[in-house]
């Protein structure tokens, strides 16, 4: 894996001396997407209605991309009562679907997320289940609109490459393009818009804020501190923190099973 991060530094370099293709761009993302091998986090999602009116959500997420770069993710909801001990599992597949999983405490049941459902909301938020993973370059028509394009998120000034990702298929998303703004420092996308099919912009996503930070190894992120999906169809929005984080010390595969989905229970640490 500590090979990844040489080639990954090539690839920027020879990135930042010429201009790229959309699909090159979008694969760096997803590259840096997949570190570090271990992270664990506390998430706070903080719905926001029209009127002003919150809910605040807390859970854990725990990452893993070891298994030949491939990137599981758990996500298991703390608070408040009324999703309290849900528990979803996220599966990246090499070339085929991801496996994704939920689990319900008050059904006490585990279930696949097929297809189809993977357009609703994560959580009662307005982050989807499809907002919780990253699409891969090869599932998109990636096209460059602007290079390069200049945009404001949150008072911070950003020079980006501006690409319109068209889904092959459609039928899997709930948008029919998106309109991304790719940060040519970080590679990460500052904000996304997204458009039915009558070009209507029905949602959009701001990266609030980005902050470097080191992980146990002392290896640098970026990572997304804050981020903000607004439905402009509802007018509710969700704002999603990470409190705590760490990076690259190792946790319990154990994490990604049937087992901790249905109970809960891992050892925090890898056996």
């Amino acid at each position: 894996m500590k090979k990844f991060f040489v080639t990954l530094a090539l690839l920027l370099a020879s990135f930042a001396i010429s201009a790229e293709s959309a699909k090159d761009i979008i694969k760096v993302f997803c590259d840096l997407d997949r570190v570090p091998d271990y992270n664990y986090s506390t998430l706070i999602l903080e719905n926001i209605d029209r009127n002003g009116k919150s809910e605040t959500i807390e859970l854990s997420q725990y990452g893993s991309g070891v298994d030949n770069g491939l990137k599981n993710v758990a996500f298991d909801f703390k608070s408040p009562a009324g999703v309290k001990g849900m528990r979803v599992l996220q599966l990246e597949k090499l070339k085929k679907a991801d496996d994704r999983w939920v689990y319900m405490p008050k059904l006490r049941q585990a279930r696949r997320i097929p297809m189809t459902e993977r357009t609703k909301s994560f959580g009662g938020t307005e982050f989807t289940y499809n907002d919780m993973t990253i699409r891969n370059e090869d599932e998109d028509d990636n096209e460059m609109m602007e290079d390069p394009s200049s945009i404001t998120v949150n008072g911070h000034d950003y020079t980006c490459w501006k690409i319109k990702s068209t889904p092959y298929k459609k039928s899997e998303v709930e948008y029919s393009y998106r309109i991304s703004w790719f940060d040519k420092k970080t590679y990460i996308p500052v904000r996304i818009e997204f458009y039915d099919s009558k070009n209507k912009m029905i949602k959009t996503y701001e990266c609030l804020k980005i902050d470097m930070v080191k992980g146990a190894t002392g290896i640098e992120y970026p990572l997304r501190r804050s981020n903000c999906v607004t439905n402009l169809v509802t007018g509710r929005k969700t704002i999603a923190s990470v409190k705590d984080f760490v990076f690259d010390e190792e946790i319990s595969d154990e994490y990604f099973t049937q087992h901790w989905l249905v109970t809960g229970k891992a050892p925090k640490i890898k056996k």
